[in-house]
């Protein structure tokens, strides 16, 4: 309770200020009747003393002199019932009560101590038995926000119903991770501004919160956090490991209570459990998903029930077209340290782009590369725009499905990776014809197998081969291939149909039918 609440509300209201009336917000931390010699020596700080002038000096240097002994020792003020023994305090008392800020209280005579007393030891208790109440019920929320709560969204919501202010939980790099606005017409602002995070760096608030083990108060500029905010409170959260993040509260008025600032600091306790089982929990993720893209990629994916539950439950489905998106890091292989720490910050911004999307991060590691499985539902090169790849390039496979796609794919890009400039991202399918007329002979390899593995593996497939061999050793002329096929025309416009269908070639163009009589001569050279 301060002064200047006591008084308003209890029976000191009768009485006069008379000396540092600018100086009543104190708190009063006891009331004591002092009518005995040696008063100083009875008195601790925040003391309320109470005095009918028996004992009060009555000279004006000594009176004076011990207001002075008083304001050292930390007293709340003086309240002197007059005219009884002293009519009224001495004008040199009140000059030096006014320059040593000790608030003297005139009371009239007829109003009992006792009542002053009774009044303000009972809000004191009062209050401290609120204040026990708080606390155990900011312990006791907080504390099953540790134990049930799924994210750091509760710790924050938590800490800012309890303390009535706006709440934001930010990561050790400065990323935030959860946040409580208050309605506005609340204690604080319902949100700080943008920017909050750095201003608190550059004015020396995070290196303040990371130097202290209890919650930090930190004065910014006008208008540079929340409109009302009159200061921030924020508490370093960190285990034995080193610092996790930060708790901040925009304090608003008025100011948060030594109750308030320790439950931001248990919040900090919290919130570092919270933060270290997350990083945990997504470990264990990562090392799963990075061992089933693996091994789905190398061939080495046991397709059982039970495999194939576990890979759906780590997000991988295998009803789901997908492509694979090889990242080539710009690092020598093997890795250094700083190159790990490259390719980690990479697969975690790899990770990040997934989620923003709400797709399942399917992503693996090995040596300098990358490695990611992307669903037909998201956009390549949406992904490759969002992450900072430098001069590192992006291998992008075709479409595929299931178990033995996956492994296709590896093997995909695989062929494609050595054939990748820096800085780009390159798909399979655009830069496989180059590489065939070019001589390689894994993209002659896949090239043969897409054009005439979807040939073979059609119920007719053998008679669209032949088709293909006769179309294009009659130069697409449809009536001799009939003829030397001895079909009807209409029967070979139905294969030509199927051909185009299966070799996704558009076989009325140029470009499609050099394509399908090159794969021709190069199957036919396989076969000899």
């Amino acid at each position: 309770m301060q002064l200047d609440e006591a008084l308003r509300t209890s029976p000191l209201q009768a009485g006069a200020v008379v000396a540092a009336s600018e100086h009543l917000a104190r708190e009063i931390s006891w009331v004591q009747v002092v009518d005995h010699p040696d008063i100083e020596s009875w008195v601790e700080p925040g003391h309320l003393l109470l005095s009918t002038g028996y004992n009060w000096p009555k000279g004006g240097k000594e009176a004076a002199a011990l207001v002075e002994k008083l304001a050292v020792k930390g007293a709340c003020g003086v309240v002197l019932a007059v005219p009884n023994f002293v009519e009224h305090f001495a004008l040199e008392t009140i000059a030096v009560a006014d320059r040593v800020h000790l608030p003297l209280i005139e009371l009239p005579w007829e109003v009992p101590f006792s009542s002053i007393t009774q009044y303000v030891h009972r809000e004191l208790v009062d209050r401290q038995s609120r204040a026990l109440a708080k606390s155990e019920q900011i312990h006791r929320q907080l504390t099953e926000a540790a134990a049930t709560g799924d994210s750091l969204q509760d710790v924050a919501r938590v800490l800012g119903q309890v303390l009535e202010r706006s709440v934001q939980i930010y990561s050790a790099e400065g990323g935030l991770l959860a946040a409580h606005a208050i309605e506005r017409g609340g204690h604080a602002s319902p949100s700080f501004e943008q920017g909050v995070f750095r201003a608190l760096s550059a004015g020396g608030g995070i290196k303040a919160m990371d130097a202290q083990t209890r919650a930090v108060r930190w004065h910014p500029r006008p208008s540079r956090l929340a409109t009302t905010a009159q200061s921030v409170v924020g508490c370093a959260v960190r285990n034995r490991n080193g610092g996790l993040g930060y708790v901040l509260v925009a304090e608003g008025v008025p100011p948060l209570t030594e109750i308030d600032l320790r439950a931001v600091e248990h919040a900090g306790t919290v919130a570092a459990l919270q933060i270290a089982h997350q990083r945990e929990l997504s470990a264990n993720e990562a090392r799963l998903g990075y061992a089933l893209v693996a091994a789905l990629l190398e061939g080495r994916f046991d397709e059982t029930p039970s495999a194939i539950e576990r890979a759906r439950l780590l997000g991988w489905d295998p009803e789901q077209h997908y492509r694979l998106a090889t990242i080539l890091l710009d690092e020598p292989n093997p890795l250094s340290s700083e190159g790990l720490g490259r390719r980690e910050q990479l697969a975690g911004q790899l990770a990040q782009a997934f989620r923003q999307k709400s797709v399942q991060p399917l992503i693996s590691l090995s040596a300098n590369q990358i490695n990611a499985l992307v669903p037909d539902t998201m956009d390549v090169e949406w992904l490759w725009s969002n992450i900072a790849h430098g001069r590192s390039a992006m291998g992008v496979s075709e479409f595929h499905r299931g178990v033995a796609g996956m492994h296709s794919a590896g093997r995909e890009i695989a062929d494609l990776m050595p054939h990748t400039k820096p800085s780009r991202i390159h798909f399979s399918e655009e830069a496989m014809f180059p590489r065939v007329l070019a001589g390689d002979a894994a993209a002659r390899r896949i090239f043969i197998t897409r054009l005439f593995g979807a040939l073979e593996a059609d119920k007719r497939g053998q008679a669209l081969i032949d088709t293909a061999i006769a179309l294009t050793d009659e130069g697409f002329n449809l009536q001799r291939t009939a003829d030397r096929l001895e079909v009807h025309i209409s029967t070979l416009r139905y294969r030509l149909g199927r051909l185009g269908e299966l070799t996704k070639l558009d076989l009325d163009s140029v470009e499609g039918r050099f394509r399908l009589q090159l794969g021709v001569r190069l199957y036919l050279a396989e076969q000899s």
